[in-house]
């Protein structure tokens, strides 16, 4: 079955259209085509409470083209999500009905704990290993954790993220990494998971990045490297790198795409302390997320659809 799944971030804005085999049993991600547009949704969120419309004017155009990618890829169903920003914002209803205009469908704006739940389902699916995961995402605007082996167990999202964190350094004038370091620690305070898990994911944008900058790879390389593994000592350095260069030196890093380079001194301190939170070694890069989650369900949701 071919479906396709979209993602209103803070950040970005994205698009995963997969061929989802198997059955109700068990279902996978058997093809994936994947694509993503910077948009900073959230710029100016978290000083406002409103979406400002030069930021929604770029989502509403990377939503457009997907909708033209969508319509030729001949899927069979459709579904998307709306997180942090669209759900915080005063005018996120607003925004949410240009959206499916756009679309030519009304994407969900879904609750902190359905993102973590959706998140785990995509970055545990195709993992082999064992044991019990603790999923990270960093997005945005929010942190999710969820913790369980099979099934969530634990979930949280912590509203703070790579676009609201970096505006939130600029407003509070924070710049030495100490300070930033112990103010993400305070907001991750409430993450108090049941127990250590035995593997924790990384998923979404920011983790992939990191890892790349922790191995010396391309964004390329990065993606298609599975299993790839950042230690914390690992991570630690490279946030510390990250922390002492200005904007245009992180988006002249082969590892970094230019468009994330400006909010990603934020997001590395949020999966820094994140992973500090949790006492865990290292982290796995998880390109599956919340994307693959959403696609799974949709299957899931059409049963009828899935090929004999």
């Amino acid at each position: 079955m071919k479906v396709a799944a979209v993602d209103i971030g803070t950040n970005t804005v994205r698009l995963l259209i997969a061929e989802v085999a198997g059955d109700a049993g068990h279902l996978s991600i058997a093809t994936a085509e994947r694509h993503e547009v910077i948009t900073r949704l959230g710029e100016g969120l978290d000083a406002t409470g409103r979406l400002a419309e030069i930021p929604i004017g770029r989502a509403l155009a990377g939503l457009g083209s997907y909708a033209d990618l969508i319509d030729r890829a001949g899927v069979a169903h459709v579904a998307g999500v709306a997180t942090e920003a669209t759900r915080s914002a005063a005018n996120g209803n607003a925004f949410i009905a240009r959206a499916a205009e756009v679309l030519g469908f009304t994407p969900r704006v879904i609750d902190g704990v359905e993102e973590a739940d959706l998140t785990f389902r995509g970055a545990t699916n195709a993992v082999t290993a064992g044991g019990s995961f603790c999923v990270i995402d960093v997005g945005g605007g929010s942190t999710e954790f969820v913790v369980g082996s099979g099934l969530p167990e634990y979930a949280i999202s912590i509203d703070i993220g790579s676009v609201r964190l970096t505006e939130r350094m600029a407003a509070m004038q924070l710049t030495e990494p100490a300070a930033i370091r112990s103010y993400v620690d305070g907001l991750l305070a409430p993450v108090t998971p049941p127990y250590a898990p035995d593997t924790v994911l990384g998923s979404g944008g920011t983790f992939v990045t990191l890892g790349a900058v922790a191995h010396d790879l391309s964004q390329e390389e990065a993606e298609s490297r599975l299993g790839l593994t950042v230690s914390a000592a690992d991570l630690e350095t490279a946030v510390d790198r990250l922390l002492g260069m200005n904007v245009a030196e992180i988006a002249d890093l082969p590892a970094v795409p230019a468009a994330r380079a400006a909010v990603l001194r934020a997001g590395a301190v949020c999966a820094e302390r994140s992973l500090a939170r949790l006492g865990s070694a290292e982290f796995v890069v998880s390109v599956a997320d919340i994307l693959d989650g959403l696609a799974l369900h949709l299957a899931e949701e059409n049963p009828a659809s899935l090929p004999d």
